[in-house]
């Protein structure tokens, strides 16, 4: 089977899709966690204070999209609540007094099992895709919020997680990780394990190689070793410094390969072709130009989806280009082509910002990533590429943090462009297409 092809169905799995979008009066921006991992029986016992702001109205009702967790106490300021599991919420009703306040803090109590979002090995753990299987969300995965994880390891485990370490007294079993700035829930996460690490410094920055234990800080170090030339060459592009002061990479078993803010998680079956062809590292800079294009700058509904992935998978084929060449940049649009002309053989072509439901995953990917990608390479043809860079950087500043629709992308070409582009993204971006 073609590389490109058996990449694109391995990366079926890859995209984080699996979100409850749902609309709520209360929200939490704040999240902190107390975890300890049990890797004999594979789940997670944890403790959960959740920072809650209500909408314009009282509710009297919290309603928690944690389908798997096993929640066994919550209380707010002293007063027990009785949580009731319907489907996949878990629901809390909450008195008047309680629904009528601007601000609450839930406390909760929770067991997560092994399952989907959260993955075991005998002596590793790591959370991906999933994240409302593990933590309680309030809301959508796209909402934003910060979060405090404090893990309680065995002695000899390492960890990782959102944000930077925090520095724990001598002998302290705990191990702690904080993102203050508000990420999308979906880029949220942490792993723990016996971990080889290999650090190195790019510029300001400082880069960590990570593996579970029978990994060799040598094939880490070969494996990730054009990370620093990638990074230099999004740090450019964007005209942005890479958010935290480190990144890391995880490698993992298996096909996995997942965008967190301030790490990657990334699976051996998905990287390990690098050893045959170096060629092959678009995986790295997928994940890497998340940094940027996905996480820190993310798409406000699902239905923009195609403004974290299309664009990323675009970046992906540009740094193959500077990298490797023109023949390498065309071979990742030629994979992208074939990605979408599987949607328009199924007789599913849409819009990149279509809102409607998708009957399959596939198809979905084919056009967010796919089709997203080959609008990108269609600007870029349409302004040619200083006003194009201009506007893809003008683009990426100006919405640095915040949640991002087409309109966001159209404005900056536009003023890089000095003309009107609405032909153009109506044909791609908003126009049904002839195909239906």
């Amino acid at each position: 089977m073609h590389p490109g092809t058996t990449r694109f169905l391995l990366s079926l799995f890859t995209a984080g899709l699996f979100a409850v979008n749902c609309q709520a009066q209360w929200q939490a921006p704040a999240y902190e966690l107390w975890l300890r991992p049990d890797f004999d029986n594979q789940t997670v016992l944890a403790q959960a204070s959740l920072t809650l702001r209500r909408g314009p109205q009282p509710e009297a009702e919290l309603r928690l999209n944690a389908p798997d967790l096993e929640i066994h106490s919550a209380s707010i300021d002293g007063i027990t609540l009785s949580p009731e599991k319907l489907g996949g919420h878990w629901l809390i009703k909450l008195n008047p007094s309680l629904a009528a306040r601007l601000e609450l803090t839930l406390k909760l109590g929770y067991l997560a099992r092994a399952g989907e979002g959260l993955v075991f090995g005998s002596d590793y753990a790591y959370t991906a895709f999933h994240t409302c299987r593990w933590l309680p969300c309030v809301g959508s995965d796209l909402g934003r919020a910060s979060l405090r994880t404090t893990l309680e390891l065995p002695a000899g485990f390492g960890s990782l997680a959102s944000g930077v370490q925090v520095s724990m007294p001598p002998g302290s079993p705990q191990q702690q990780w904080f993102e203050a700035a508000p990420y999308p829930l979906y880029t949220l996460g942490f792993a723990a394990g016996r971990f080889t690490r290999v650090s190195q410094t790019a510029g300001d920055k400082t880069l960590h190689f990570v593996g579970v234990s029978d990994a060799s800080a040598a094939a880490l170090q070969a494996k990730f070793k054009t990370t620093p030339e990638m990074l230099a060459f999004f740090t450019d592009k964007a005209g942005l410094s890479l958010p935290h002061p480190s990144y890391s990479q995880l490698l993992l078993p298996g096909a996995v390969a997942q965008e967190m803010s301030s790490y990657a998680a990334i699976g051996r079956q998905m990287l390990d072709p690098i050893l045959d062809n170096e060629q092959e590292d678009w995986v790295i800079a997928h994940e890497l130009a998340h940094q940027w294009w996905g996480s820190w700058i993310s798409c406000e509904a699902w239905s923009e989806f195609w403004l974290n992935e299309g664009i990323t998978v675009f970046m992906t084929a540009a740094w193959k280009q500077q990298r490797w060449g023109q023949a390498a940049y065309q071979r990742e649009l030629d994979i992208a082509a074939r990605g979408w002309q599987r949607a328009k053989d199924a007789n599913f072509d849409k819009p990149l910002s279509w809102p409607g439901d998708y009957p399959s995953l596939s198809l979905k990917r084919a056009i967010h990533y796919s089709k997203g990608a080959l609008f990108m390479h269609a600007l870029r043809e349409d302004l040619g590429d200083e006003a194009f860079w201009a506007g893809f950087k003008r683009y990426s500043q100006s919405n640095a943090g915040r949640q991002v629709r087409a309109a966001d992308l159209q404005a900056a070409m536009e003023l890089a462009a000095g003309r009107n582009l609405q032909p153009l993204f109506d044909t791609w971006v908003y126009a049904a297409p002839n195909s239906q």
